[in-house]
Order: C-alpha cells, then sequence, then structure tokens
C-alpha cells in the first residue's frame, strides 16, 4: 500500500521549519503535507481523500497567527478528528504544555529538537493512531457492517485490503473503474472507515 508506513501532518507558520521537517521524514518514507495555518489544515480536512492508506499525525506548531495550535486542537475534538498530535514550540510557557497535554498531545517538543527526537514522537503517534483504530473495533459491530454491504461491495473491500488499486481491481472483476469507485466509496462508508489502514483492521475483526 502506498504511504503505509505513515501520513504527517506538518502545520507551522514558518516555512523554513516546514521545510526542514519535510525533508527528514521523507528521508524516511513518510508521506508529508505541508500547511501555513490551521485555516488551511481544516481545509484540506474536508476535501481529503478518505481513503488515503496508513497511519497518520499531526506536527502541530502552538503558536500561530489567527488560529493557534491549541484552538486547532479543540477543534479537531469538536469536529470528532481523532488524531495524534505532536506539538512544537519555541517557546511556549508551561501551561500552555499542560493545557495541550491535557487536551490529549501525544508529546511536546521544544524547538530546535534534533531528528531523533521528531523521529521517536513521529513513531509514537503513528502507533497511538493504529492503536485507537484496534480500541474501536469489536468484532460484533463490525460483523453487522460487513453484513450491510451487497456482494459487490463485499468483494471490493476484500480485494482492497489485499493493496489492488481500483483499476487493477476493475480488469480483475470485468467492469468499469468508476462503478469500482462508486462500491468502493459506498462500502467504506457503509462499514465507517475512512482509510485502509482501518478497513483492514475492521476485516481482520471479523471471525
Amino acid at each position: 500500500m502506498r504511504h503505509a508506513r505513515g501520513h504527517i501532518s506538518v502545520i507551522d507558520d514558518d516555512p523554513s521549519v516546514r521545510s526542514a521537517i519535510r525533508a527528514i521524514l521523507l528521508h524516511q518514507g513518510y508521506a508529508v503535507d505541508e500547511f501555513s495555518s490551521a485555516a488551511d489544515f481544516i481545509e484540506f480536512e474536508q476535501r481529503a481523500d478518505p481513503m488515503f492508506p496508513g497511519p497518520r499525525c499531526l506536527l502541530l506548531d502552538v503558536k500561530m497567527p489567527s488560529v493557534s495550535g491549541l484552538d486547532l486542537q479543540r477543534e479537531l475534538q469538536q469536529r470528532g478528528i481523532a488524531v495524534p498530535i505532536v506539538f512544537m514550540s519555541g517557546g511556549s510557557s508551561a501551561g500552555e504544555a499542560v493545557q495541550a497535554m491535557k487536551g490529549g498531545a501525544l508529546d511536546f517538543l521544544i524547538k530546535p529538537f534534533d531528528d531523533g527526537q521528531l523521529l521517536d514522537s513521529v513513531g509514537k503517534g503513528l502507533q497511538r493512531y493504529v492503536a485507537d483504530v484496534r480500541k474501536s473495533l469489536s468484532s460484533t459491530d463490525m460483523e453487522t457492517r460487513f453484513a450491510s454491504l451487497s456482494a459487490r461491495e463485499a468483494q471490493i473491500a476484500r480485494l482492497v485490503s489485499q493493496g489492488f488499486m481500483n483499476q487493477q481491481i476493475a480488469k480483475q472483476l470485468g467492469i468499469a473503474e468508476r462503478t469500482v469507485k462508486l462500491h468502493r466509496m459506498h462500502m467504506m462508508r457503509k462499514l465507517g472507515a475512512t482509510n485502509v489502514i482501518e478497513l483492514v483492521r475492521i476485516l481482520d475483526a471479523i471471525p
């Protein structure tokens, strides 16, 4: 699966910081998106592909113009977007750090931090994401959801979980690629999966 190692969103108003972090993470094989503001990230979330494969983590600057990192943390919670957050700061108060951690932040990095600290925090964030997905799944609930799929949707769910792309599935089943996309969208919605990693966990939870 493409980018199965992890998808990292870097949110910081300093382009030099974003660029440096991006280079480190890309070198380690992660998928990386950069955002200069909380508003840009929210806009991205609203139009993002819900089938993006791989666990997620946010690297979020505390102090940003207009909407701060702490403000974004609260907004994500209100929107029900559960993704591990690692805060970054060049000069936050102890109160801000405490507030971030009480809000569920995974870690709080003080700039400048080294590559090892960054990668360690990102690794923990991705592990937390996978663990949270596993906790949210119960075999009974997943069986009920899977039973709601049509025969074709169930067939496509199995193929997607095995790493096949839409074009490959279309060829294998002898149907149009746009038909695969439509069935896939309905299947993911019925199962409550937002990406391929969650789909795999759901199918694994079914006896």
